[in-house]
């Protein structure tokens, strides 16, 4: 028979029932976590579909009519829109952010008087060679500087307004002031903006399944899984482990 006291524990050796008993309930928590974690993956995986933003529809409806330099059919106003929603976006890569600025400011320049268009071109470089000199500031000439480039940015917001619809205290505005540029192509045939349809449908379209939409507790379905229910699932692991284990020491008699 075998003894019932002795501690000694490897979890891939194990040397005796109670270690082999304990063995297999550790690999069936991990087997069941396995599954909950990376099995929730793939299941999204599988069921998902590309799904496009409301404003790709607008920017795709609006595009050709842009490209083609269409006034009377184009409406720049939501076209100007749809940019904006997509330089606003976090994950925006560096040189998509600089196209999509070029094209902000071409639409911008577009739609301005041309008594109008001197005054913002200027206020524009002059925000420029202030964001030029911050690379040689330091301690507060740098603070300095940064709350004149953002007093440059209100007042070209102000100034804007009338044409775009984007005043100071909305979202839009702040993103808009921001990404006008002095030096852009003057044209959306220019090759530098071929690639902008392409860069639109890649931010405005999201795989998204019923895993997504669904809404459980006020979360998305998937948030809610990953982010709590998981967190949940775990700790009852580790409970039903503790559980099962002094079950088994106590019918085999084992002494701690």
């Amino acid at each position: 028979m075998e003894p019932t006291d002795q501690y000694n524990f490897s979890i891939f050796t194990p040397r005796n029932l109670h270690g082999r008993k304990n063995r297999n309930v550790i690999f069936t928590m991990l087997l069941i976590w396995a599954v909950a974690v990376f099995g929730f993956q793939f299941l999204l995986r599988a069921i998902e579909k590309p799904t496009p933003e409301k404003t790709l529809g607008i920017f795709e409806t609006e595009w050709p009519y842009v490209l083609a330099g269409s006034e009377a059919n184009a409406d720049y106003s939501s076209f100007l829109n749809t940019l904006i929603h997509v330089k606003g976006k976090h994950i925006v890569k560096p040189a998509d952010q600089k196209l999509l600025s070029e094209a902000i400011s071409n639409v911008i320049f577009g739609i301005l008087p041309d008594s109008v268009s001197p005054l913002i071109a200027g206020q524009i470089k002059e925000r420029e060679a202030l964001e030029a000199s911050l690379v040689q500031l330091k301690g507060q000439q740098f603070v300095d500087t940064r709350m004149l480039i953002r007093d440059k940015n209100y007042q070209l917001t102000s100034l804007l307004e009338p044409y775009s619809g984007y005043g100071a205290n909305s979202l839009e505005g702040p993103i808009l002031a921001s990404s006008l540029k002095s030096e852009f192509p003057a044209s959306f045939s220019d090759e530098n903006y071929v690639r902008l349809p392409d860069l639109m449908k890649l931010y405005l379209t999201h795989n998204q399944s019923v895993l997504t939409d669904t809404k459980f507790l006020g979360f998305p379905f998937h948030y809610f899984y990953t982010a709590v229910f998981l967190l949940i699932l775990f700790v009852g692991l580790c409970i039903v482990y503790n559980l099962l284990i002094e079950w088994r020491l106590k019918k085999q008699g084992v002494v701690e």
